[in-house]
């Protein structure tokens, strides 16, 4: 007979007693690096379009709006600012865990969440790094579960990603065997 009993609320555990595990050092300063090297590719694109305003055929815009040019570089400015900055406000509030069924990943500052992948549901895993990863020493972990969707950790070093994957890799393939061995997936 199916019976579904009611967990009572003073059971469940509680989100305090994960040991979340920081992201790598080094993580916020690889964002903060990939925002300069964009901050500098459309700074340049803004001055060769302000000295093409200036200079060209459309000098007459910044006569009839002399003020255009100081307010849009202030505000390319104050945006530069806070993407350099924000990174190390957000980095300390991401983190991962590992438990003996599932992965848990947390992130966000003002809107924050917490996923959980159970390892019975993860179908394979990757490490991938782009250039300026690998020059911060960085990795990322991908778990990709059954019914679509990756979850990506990002900004572990480049040995954990690996350890982690490995450790997911034995675990999908515990899970595995255990639904092999009872029966479970076999055809009559």
């Amino acid at each position: 007979m199916f019976a579904n009993a009611q967990v009572p609320a003073e059971a469940l555990p509680h989100a305090e007693q994960v040991d979340w595990q920081p992201l790598h050092s080094r993580f916020a300063r690889r964002l903060q690096a990939g925002v300069l090297l964009r901050v500098l590719v459309f700074a340049g694109i803004g001055a060769g379009f302000h000295y093409g305003v200036a200079t060209g055929g459309m000098a007459v815009l910044i006569t009839a709006a002399p003020l255009l040019p100081t307010v849009a570089w202030t505000v390319f400015g104050a945006i530069s600012l806070w993407a350099l900055a924000w990174p190390a406000i957000a980095v300390p509030y991401r983190g991962y865990a590992v438990r003996d069924r599932d992965i848990l990943y947390r992130s966000g500052v003002l809107w924050r969440s917490v996923r959980a992948v159970p390892f019975n549901r993860v179908q394979h895993t990757k490490t991938d790094s782009t250039p300026l990863d690998r020059r911060f020493g960085l990795a990322n972990l991908s778990v990709f579960p059954a019914g679509g969707g990756a979850h990506k950790i990002r900004g572990l070093g480049g040995d954990t990603a690996e350890r982690l994957r490995a450790f997911v890799s034995a675990r999908i393939e515990a899970e595995t065997g255990k639904a092999t061995d009872f029966g479970v997936g076999e055809s009559a």
